[in-house]
């Protein structure tokens, strides 16, 4: 190897006469770098303390041994160590970034760098090695880029790593000729679970329905947690659609079984969307959003889970829902609705004791949808809120007017949707509106769901509070038909029940249905309630429910009682 080639940077040695003293002290004192000189040929020439620290040789033992012993032998076998050499003599620099060998065999993760040491005359007399051990910075480096990538909670991926495996698993199923199939999962019923037991019970759960589907996907599949209740399955080396059928009804039977969690007994479900690669998309996020409205089918379709595969039939209900949703954004601006009223009539007096603000849509684009649709639609976009404040201030504006008319004694009832108890201004709206319009708090009552009222906790419940505060009553809508307990009931804000419209189907012909419907008012009456029974439609009806001490009746049989006037448009 020559050592004649000629170099402008300055000389560089451990013992240079320029400043032997500091130079000399520098090298002895560095204590977390190993530096090492060598001559041209890479035989060590000196060893700091430093160096003996991180490589376990003494002085006596290395100097004059060649550098190639500090390297594996795989490295040593592809001549990384002469390489080294020629870079630095060639560029001035060779940077050493690589896997070291001690004295005992043991490999180390090292960061260096060596140079050309160089005379007055910019010959190089020989090399500067000087390295530190990376192997707790890098093994902290390596932890830390696997917990960025594992969901923290359940151990499982987190999205992060869900992209990459994704993406790694799609190119292996193209090379392979084989089928790619994501399961998009959504636990049934974990909100009310969550809030019923707390989120230490909900978060155990997770973590033991992660453990549930680890235990029955393949070691070639891969789960991750996207967030909240949704977890995403990728079930690899597939050759058919239908075998994520077979996957799917694994996970949902092994889903439903009981679970212990903090002494309760938790049943839960789950509900499955599946997407094909490359059969329904080759693009990621294409296959991850079609696997997503597999599962919003399922979920819309079946309460208590199941699973669906993506059809190009869905891409087009996505593409009517969001014609939909822009035509429901005009006409919220637009105030494209009307309210009808449906009268309460006192069973006893028969007089119109309240109304029911129903709302209407007028805009030609959303008239042919039902209503009911048209209020899920509005919840999903997050218009509902600018539709439930103007339903709330054309129904007291209403209120206010037959008020003038005479007819005093009378309540307009209001439904309102969950999001609505969070919103922290509401209180202060319905009382500037019962203050604009001259109302009392008793004229109005609010109509929530049963189930609705059940989850009310935290800041749902203080809101009920602050409206009751306020006189305005509150009624249960839909009741009989969710799952809430006695004493559960017992402990909320509410001052009437709604007894729910399909328990009328079969009264009174049938005895059975007779007899459900008798337990539900004597429940309400133990908890000293006023029952409102919806959709009475005829004279046997309304007999039935006078005798089992129904206060209010509500149905098509009044509606034509008091027209023209509550049930009018005004």
């Amino acid at each position: 190897m020559s050592t004649k080639k000629k170099h402008t940077k300055l000389p560089l040695k451990p013992t240079d006469k320029a400043n032997p003293g500091l130079l000399d002290a520098i090298f002895a004192s560095a204590t977390e770098y190993a530096i090492i000189t060598t001559d041209p040929q890479g035989a060590i020439v000196s060893w700091n303390r430093g160096a003996e620290l991180v490589f376990g040789y003494m002085p006596e033992e290395i100097v004059g041994k060649p550098l190639a012993l500090l390297f594996t032998s795989e490295d040593n076998a592809n001549g990384v160590p002469m390489r080294e050499l020629e870079n630095a003599r060639d560029i001035g620099r060779s940077d050493d970034v690589r896997w070291h060998r001690r004295k005992d065999g043991a490999v180390f993760w090292a960061d260096g760098v060596m140079t050309p040491i160089l005379n007055f005359n910019g010959e190089i007399t020989g090399y500067l090695k000087i390295l530190r051990d990376e192997t707790e910075r890098r093994r902290v480096e390596t932890e830390r880029a696997q917990m960025a990538r594992i969901d923290l909670l359940t151990g499982v991926g987190n999205r992060a790593e869900l992209e990459e495996r994704l993406s790694e698993m799609s190119a292996a199923a193209l090379r392979n000729g084989n089928l790619l199939l994501i399961h998009m999962m959504d636990l049934n019923n974990f909100k009310q679970i969550n809030d019923r037991w707390g989120h230490q019970a909900g978060d155990r759960l997770l973590q033991r329905v992660a453990r549930s589907v680890r235990e029955v996907i393949r070691d070639s599949d891969f789960v991750a947690r996207l967030g909240g209740d949704e977890f995403v399955v990728l079930q690899a080396n597939v050759q058919t659609p239908e075998t994520g059928a077979s996957l799917a009804t694994k996970l949902i039977e092994t889903l439903s079984n009981p679970i212990q969690i903090d002494g309760h007994e938790v049943v839960i479900g789950v509900s499955i969307g599946i997407s094909v690669f490359p059969d329904d998309a080759s693009d990621q996020d294409e296959l991850m959003r079609k696997a997503d409205l597999a599962l919003y089918k399922i979920k819309n379709e079946r309460s208590h889970g199941g699973y669906h595969y993506y059809s190009r039939q869905l891409d087009a209900e996505a593409h009517n829902k969001a014609q939909l949703i822009a035509s429901l954004k005009r006409s919220v601006k637009a105030r494209a609705f009307r309210l009808d009223y449906q009268p309460q009539v006192d069973t006893r007096s028969e007089n119109i004791v309240g109304v029911e603000a129903l709302l209407r849509c007028q805009d030609a684009a959303l008239a042919s949808h039902p209503i009911e649709e048209i209020i899920a639609l509005a919840i999903d976009s997050g218009q509902m809120l600018e539709l439930s404040l103007w339903i709330l201030t054309e129904a007291c504006a209403q209120s206010a007017k037959w008020q003038a008319q005479g007819l005093t004694d009378f309540k307009m009832c209001v439904n309102l949707c969950p999001r609505e108890l969070l919103y922290a201004e509401l209180s202060d709206h319905i009382e500037r509106l019962l203050r604009d319009n001259k109302l009392d708090g008793e004229n109005i009552e609010i109509e929530i769901t049963e189930n609705q009222a059940v989850e009310s906790d935290g800041p749902g419940s203080t809101m009920l509070a602050r409206l009751r505060s306020l006189g305005v009553t509150i009624a249960i809508d839909d009741f009989g038909t969710g799952y809430s307990s006695l004493s559960k009931l017992r402990g909320l804000p509410i001052d009437r029940v709604k007894l729910d419209r399909s328990f009328l189907e079969r009264i009174p012909a049938d005895q059975d249905s007779c007899a459900v419907v008798s337990a539900i008012i004597a429940l309400a009456h133990t908890l000293r309630l006023k029952i409102v029974v919806e959709g009475v439609e005829s004279p046997e009806q309304v007999s039935f429910f006078r005798r089992e001490g129904c206060e209010i009746l509500q149905g098509n049989f009044s509606a034509s009682r008091c027209r023209p006037r509550p049930c009018r448009n005004c």
